[in-house]
């Protein structure tokens, strides 16, 4: 199975979620709207086969995880000074830097995300964020496909347990989960 993320949407997909941007700011209030289907600002589609060509700005595989499967669309919204320490999450998916800027860590190096970059995280691959603006908030909006017992349920993990006691300031505001 692949994940795409698109800003247009090929005929002939036929699971796929939209999300659309709102006029909500603040890091508790979403700053969009995500659906199964439907017309959106972003598409997120899963296929057998790789997409290519004209809308698809990433595609990866999905790997590792075992059915029966739940898509899930939501929002992370981080304040000035956030960091979400060195963790895991029991899905793969793609993100999408809304506004912000990230400092984004991980086994294979540091990048800096800017406002339109898409990233992939494969499942239960460590990393580290850092928002780093000085004013306003870092949101990246997010499609993972995670394991049915994780419905309803964050797929959070710190790496390190003795991380537990530092600030977590990030919000998630989930849009759906989706059974597949």
């Amino acid at each position: 199975m692949f994940m795409s993320v698109l800003t247009t949407l090929p005929e002939g997909v036929d699971v796929y979620a939209s999300w659309q941007p709102t006029s909500g700011s603040g890091v508790d209030i979403p700053a969009g709207v995500g659906r199964i289907g439907g017309r959106g600002h972003l598409y997120f589609t899963l296929t057998a086969d790789p997409l290519v060509g004209g809308g698809v700005m990433g595609c990866d595989a999905i790997q590792g995880l075992s059915e029966p499967l739940v898509l899930r669309v939501d929002e992370v919204a981080f304040p000035v000074g956030a960091v979400a320490h060195r963790h895991t999450h029991a899905g793969a998916g793609w993100r999408h830097l809304v506004s912000g800027c990230f400092r984004i860590e991980t086994d294979h190096g540091s990048q800096v995300i800017q406002p339109g970059t898409n990233w992939f995280e494969p499942s239960n691959s460590p990393v580290r964020a850092v928002a780093l603006q000085t004013e306003g908030e870092t949101r990246f909006v997010r499609c993972m496909v995670i394991p049915k017992e994780y419905e309803g349920r964050s797929t959070f993990r710190l790496c390190d347990p003795k991380d537990a006691g530092l600030p977590r300031l990030q919000v998630t505001h989930r849009h759906f989960d989706h059974n597949l």
